[in-house]
């Protein structure tokens, strides 16, 4: 199995066709490629972005992290009030790591990072890693920080 491999899909899912791909958002979805287009939100593959496999591992290595919490999180047993607090933990290593891979993303193409939100809570006004206001979202989401990259 390649390095690109680690993130296509298993099952169909909408794929990103534009001509030009400008942003990106770094989103788990419930399938295997989190990458996908800021404009469109579909998926992209990473071999069209030509990402090395060291940042393929690296999406990978978060995706299979933030998936195992937030499916903690959808099961609604036991773990779940411990996965959402992992989830929404500035300084858990599912966020670090997922700004980290977005900080990489965004050396080749602007990258926003789809922070956990629970729809059962408040809207965050405030960012929920600078703690300045965000802006409500044009695209996707509620709320964006343009500062730090994140859409909530």
């Amino acid at each position: 199995m390649n390095s690109y491999a680690k993130l296509r899909p298993w099952t169909e899912s909408e794929v990103c066709e534009c001509d030009e791909v400008n942003e990106l958002l770094l989103v788990y979805t419930l399938t295997d490629n989190p990458i996908h287009c800021y404009q469109c939100k579909g998926s992209i593959d990473p071999e069209r972005l030509a990402l090395s496999d060291g940042v393929v591992d690296d999406v990978a290595s978060w995706r299979q992290v933030f998936s195992a919490l937030y499916e903690l999180w959808l099961n609604s047993g036991e773990y779940e009030a411990w996965a959402k607090e992992n989830l929404l933990n500035r300084t858990g290593q599912v966020n670090v790591e997922g700004l980290a891979v977005s900080s990489v993303l965004s050396k080749q193409w602007p990258t926003y990072y789809w922070w956990f939100y629970d729809s059962d809570d408040p809207i965050p006004g405030t960012c929920p890693s600078c703690n300045t206001e965000m802006e409500a979202s044009p695209i996707h989401g509620n709320k964006l920080c343009t500062k730090c990259r994140i859409v909530v």
